[in-house]
Order: C-alpha cells, then structure tokens, then sequence
C-alpha cells in the first residue's frame, strides 16, 4: 500500500468512535502522524485501530459471568423503583439488562452490576 500525505488510510477516529477513512496530514519518515477524519472533519494523532478494553471493563465482565453462571432471565424480577431488593438477587432492567444486586449502600440505594459495568440505582422509593 502507497502511504504519502494526501492519500487516505483508514483508521480510529477519536470523535465519531469507529474505525472510519481518513486522509493523512503529516508523517515522520514513513509513520503516519496526524490524520483527519473524512467523515466528521476531526484532526487527530493517527490510531490505526480502537483502544483496548480497560482492565476495569474486563475485571467487570469476568465477575458478571461468574455470578450470572447457573442463572437464567427467567428467575429474575423486574427492576422498579418502588421494589426493595436482596444482595444477589437477579434482576431484569429495560434499559441495562440483566444484572445481579452486590450491595446495599442505603435502605433506597443498591448497586447493581450489569455486562457494562456496576449502577448504583434506587430502591423502595
């Protein structure tokens, strides 16, 4: 592949969040520099693809599957607010899913986690 200045590279823009077709600006020797986004016009260092997951993300996801493991949608109730709630219940939320109560920080506050990550969300209110 021909890389110059001028010539279009596809790469992560840091604005649109997705791998998309950008024309490169500057270089240093044959390393890209500085791109911009053909899409929404962002200029940006060159990343040529999405940033890894942050081990805050993957610690998440390992402890949601290891207590999800052996439960299914069916046993969970669904999530209001006006419902109080045990630790290590399952409970089914319309927006986030699935997700199973850690804690109780207040008598109206649990945390929950879910496959993004732990929610703090209110109870029998």
């Amino acid at each position: 592949m021909d890389i110059a200045i001028g010539k279009h590279v596809d790469g992560w823009c840091t604005r649109c969040k997705l791998v998309l077709r950008h024309t490169i600006e500057s270089m240093t020797g044959a390393k890209i520099k500085r791109t911009h986004c053909n899409t929404c016009g962002a200029q940006h260092a060159h990343r040529a693809g999405p940033p890894r997951a942050r081990d805050e993300q993957k610690i998440y996801a390992s402890k949601y599957a290891a207590l999800l493991r052996g439960r299914t949608e069916s046993a969970s109730r669904p999530y209001s607010r006006s419902v109080r709630f045990m630790v290590g219940e399952v409970i089914s939320h319309t927006t986030l899913g699935l997700g199973i109560v850690t804690a109780e920080r207040e008598r109206t506050k649990i945390d929950i986690l879910f496959p993004d990550g732990q929610k703090v969300l209110l109870q029998g209110c």
